[in-house]
């Protein structure tokens, strides 16, 4: 008698093995016929899963979004605002192999975005909130005293973006150098900054 296998998990295993081609060789070389190698799956099977080359990477994509909205919201809420920001930064930023995998693959349809509007809806949405949740850390910290008076709250969210886009964009590029502990080192600096009133 055939095993019977879940769809919905199928349609996972099949979307993180194209994590994996897009990772190692790029998103234009992850077709559906080199994911299906990659899956240890048939053309065929993987045809069953999903209809098109398009469906496939769109699903790909949006898990890696519902991935990494599911690590936001396992983090704990308790202690003071600075170490909340800071979890929330570490469960986003390429601090491990799950994080440095997410915004690998997020980069990938990102460039691919700026030319197919295909992608571009989902990666606008995804930068959207990683916007809100810059600024809803800035909230937090002015809530609780760590933001110096001067300071003008948006253009720090706007700097808070420019820094988590830098430091992830130089980790998905250069790996080796842009390394866990640098990224957290340059991040609590800036943290650090938000106490000291702007200079005028």
């Amino acid at each position: 008698m055939p095993r019977h296998v879940d769809p919905a998990v199928r349609r996972r295993q099949v979307a993180e093995a194209l994590w994996r081609v897009v990772v190692r060789d790029g998103l234009e070389r992850a077709t559906v016929r080199a994911v299906a190698a990659e899956a240890g799956l048939s053309l065929g099977a993987v045809s069953h899963y999903f209809s098109s080359q398009e469906e496939l990477r769109l699903y790909a994509l949006d898990l890696v979004n519902e991935r990494d909205n599911a690590r936001l919201a396992a983090i704990p809420q308790e202690g003071t605002a600075r170490e909340i920001v800071e979890r929330h930064l570490w469960a986003l930023l390429p601090v491990d192999q799950e994080t440095r995998e997410s915004i690998q693959v997020f980069y990938a349809f990102m460039v691919q975005a700026r030319t197919d509007p295909t992608y571009r809806e989902v990666t606008a949405e995804i930068n959207q909130e990683v916007v809100a949740l810059c600024r809803s850390g800035i909230e937090l910290l002015a809530a609780h005293g760590q933001v110096a008076p001067g300071h003008d709250h948006e253009t720090l969210v706007a700097e808070f973006r420019a820094l988590t886009e830098g430091l992830s964009f130089q980790a998905a590029m250069w790996p080796d150098t842009t390394t866990p502990e640098s990224i957290r080192a340059v991040v609590r600096r800036w943290l650090d900054s938000l106490a000291t009133p702007p200079v005028t």
